[in-house]
């Protein structure tokens, strides 16, 4: 387990009187910038919030929780940490969050991964997707297919040929764990075109592009953001394919699967959101709070920076409502491609 404290001009509650936070408050308001948690009542936030994140350290999830913690921090007027707890495909990290009360002083920055999929594929997995609240999706990231350096093929249909030709050795590919989106997806491309892969399930995205290019496995599919981009920028692994319509600003040279000769390829189009959620049963009034926050974070130039390096873009502002509706669709899809490999809990 990581946990880093991100402290960013915001002091712990306890160390300042209560009049002096009000005064401060209001002359923050005065120019324009006051911390939301004196519009909530000095009740909340009461403490510091932690942002779990479910991966280790330098994965998707990672990235973008600690380029959110500045603004988080300036705005709830607390400390901002995050905390890192890989395993289990991420349901180590949801059980984590449900263990602790619902008063919105630990978030999580979740995706469909530990989210909707973990409760499927796992048995220790007590809990349901309906047990999580989606209060701000952060972004939207198109799936990579990537390679050990010295794989021999150029692209998904080499690799789909290959396999044919392996048989039941087949190739290997890695994932973040069992019952993840990238598993299913590439269980998903092998049953679609009649090949069988080997999988090898990992505890996170850093130790299987570690293995990746060391030639310890054939390839992976993730997104590019946190550790592979430099990976990929210095031959270290090869990006083969980009399951999207259209290639990606970060990497032109690399074609998307909709250019490729495989039959029913927009099929294979796949994207991971990630998103702040929290558990299900806030208060209404901390859940605004929270997502007003996540929001104006979102768009601070930290974040910004951080989506720019993977060529994606953030999610828009929408109401609490909205992202009701998309994660309820989210969790109805997931749950269909997971009956469709056959998923069993392990």
């Amino acid at each position: 387990m990581t946990t880093t404290p991100i402290h960013h001009g915001a002091a712990a509650a306890s160390a300042v009187p209560p009049r002096r936070r009000l005064l401060a408050a209001a002359a923050a308001l005065a120019l324009g910038g006051a911390p939301f948690a004196t519009r909530a009542g000095d009740a909340f936030p009461s403490k510091p919030i932690t942002m779990i994140a479910a991966f280790p350290p330098g994965g998707p999830a990672d990235v973008l929780a600690r380029a959110m913690a500045p603004t988080m921090g300036r705005l709830l007027g607390q400390p901002f940490i995050v905390e890192n707890l890989p395993g289990a495909g991420g349901a180590i990290a949801v059980q984590r969050l449900l263990s602790l009360p619902a008063d919105g002083h630990t978030l999580i920055m979740g995706s469909p991964n530990e989210a909707i999929l973990a409760p499927l594929a796992i048995a220790s997995a007590r809990y349901k997707a309906e047990n999580l609240a989606l209060l701000a999706p952060v972004s939207t990231h198109p799936l990579v297919v990537m390679g050990r350096p010295e794989l021999p093929y150029g692209s998904l249909e080499e690799i789909v040929a290959a396999a044919k030709k392996a048989g039941r050795t087949g190739l290997t590919f890695g994932s973040p764990g069992h019952g993840t989106m990238y598993h299913i997806v590439a269980e998903y491309l092998a049953q679609a075109t009649g090949v069988q892969l080997v999988h090898v399930p990992y505890k996170g995205a850093s130790p299987l592009l570690a293995d990746l290019a060391g030639q310890q496995i054939d390839f992976t599919i993730l997104p590019n953001l946190g550790g592979s981009i430099p990976l990929i920028e210095t031959g270290k692994i090869k990006a083969v394919t980009v399951l999207d319509m259209a290639r990606m600003k970060t990497l032109p040279k690399v074609p998307a699967v909709v250019e490729g000769n495989l039959p029913h390829k927009a099929e294979f189009v796949h994207s991971v959101w990630l998103g702040v959620m929290a558990r299900a049963g806030i208060p209404a009034d901390r859940i605004q709070l929270l997502v007003e926050a996540s929001q104006k974070a979102i768009q601070s130039p930290e974040m910004v920076r951080a989506l720019a390096i993977s060529g994606t873009e953030p999610f828009p502002p929408q109401p609490l409502a909205d992202s009701a509706r998309f994660y309820a669709g989210e969790i109805a899809k997931y749950e269909k491609m997971a009956r469709s490999v056959k998923l069993a809990a392990q």
